[in-house]
């Protein structure tokens, strides 16, 4: 008898020393769904035999107690679930406590609190619009749809971010709006003329730590303006026996000038240095120019024009032939 009830306790003992309790489930986030459901994740995100889970709330202020329904996925290994309406109380603050279970018994979370305006993640804003001010220059204007599942009293806070097309790199600009109207409008400025922006949104309730997606991507392109002005450069040819020179004149915009910044024509003048009665003008449609000039020193100068203006003056000196 003694024998057996000494094997009897020695199998108890191995039964207990093999038992594995789930892991304690930690690092509990809550996130409210605007006016859709109230969802917590915990970790670990697997366990390694089977485990299910019960999810205790208070609500109401601590007035009020549920679970989780367990088909909103606290069953088999799942480590998320969702409180759905109408048992989403706002605003209000929730305590969330997680029950962790397999067949070797059960282990609890810490009790984490919850205040539903700080965990707020709304729908992203839509844009429909943007575009130039008639007579703004380096502007545009966005228009947007303010989400339609967003508390109605709540002061939203945006960040716009925006890059000229093609570029890899975004800026940032955050401000708040406390109209509720459902059409809201903001003017980007300092930006470069004609020239094209990609702009794209996100908003969340002052209060929340959690931001909603980014909007669907919006282009516009800025006023365009006079032309920006040229880098202007030139190539001497040796003097022929009648002491002329042939003069390879070039232009380009300058660096920096807006990418779609187009000129109608170029008009160009020159004249010997301290002879400006003798100034002779040419146009022309093309990036480059030959003159003929004599041996002395001389200035060239060359504009860009639109329909809205002339750049700034290019000059170039030609120097004389002697000149060392």
């Amino acid at each position: 008898m003694m024998w057996a009830h000494a094997l009897w306790t020695l199998l108890l003992l191995c039964k207990f020393s093999l038992a594995v309790l789930p892991a304690k489930p930690e690092n509990i986030s809550c996130v409210f769904y605007y006016e859709e459901n109230f969802t917590c994740t915990w970790s670990p995100e697997k366990e390694a035999s089977y485990t299910w889970y019960k999810v205790k709330r208070t609500y109401s202020y601590g007035y009020k107690s549920d679970i989780c329904p367990s088909d909103n996925s606290t069953r088999g290994n799942h480590s998320f679930c969702s409180f759905l309406p109408p048992t989403i109380t706002n605003p209000d603050n929730y305590t969330i406590q997680v029950e962790a279970q397999n067949a070797d018994g059960i282990i609890k979370s810490d009790i984490t609190h919850w205040s539903l305006d700080a965990i707020t993640k709304i729908e992203p804003p839509e844009i429909f619009s943007v575009k130039p001010v008639l007579g703004v220059k380096r502007m545009v204007q966005i228009k947007w749809i303010r989400p339609v599942l967003a508390p109605v009293s709540s002061t939203l806070k945006y960040t716009l971010r925006f890059k000229t097309v093609n570029s890899a790199y975004w800026m940032e600009v955050n401000f708040t709006k406390e109209d509720i109207d459902r059409d809201e409008t903001y003017n980007l400025t300092g930006l470069q003329a004609f020239t094209e922006y990609v702009i794209a949104l996100r908003c969340a309730t002052k209060e929340s730590m959690f931001w909603s997606g980014w909007s669907q991507e919006k282009m516009g392109t800025t006023e365009e303006e006079a032309p920006h002005g040229l880098d202007l450069w030139r190539v001497l040819r040796p003097a022929t026996v009648d002491g002329r020179r042939l003069v390879q004149l070039m232009w380009k915009k300058a660096s920096g000038a807006p990418v779609l910044e187009k000129a109608l024509g170029y008009n160009i003048w020159y004249f010997p240095e301290n002879s400006t009665n003798l100034t002779k003008t040419l146009n022309t449609t093309n990036e480059k120019l030959e003159l003929y000039l004599g041996g002395k020193t001389y200035w060239v100068c060359v504009v860009s024009y639109n329909s809205l203006g002339e750049s700034p003056v290019a000059t170039l000196r030609i120097p004389a032939i002697d000149e060392k």
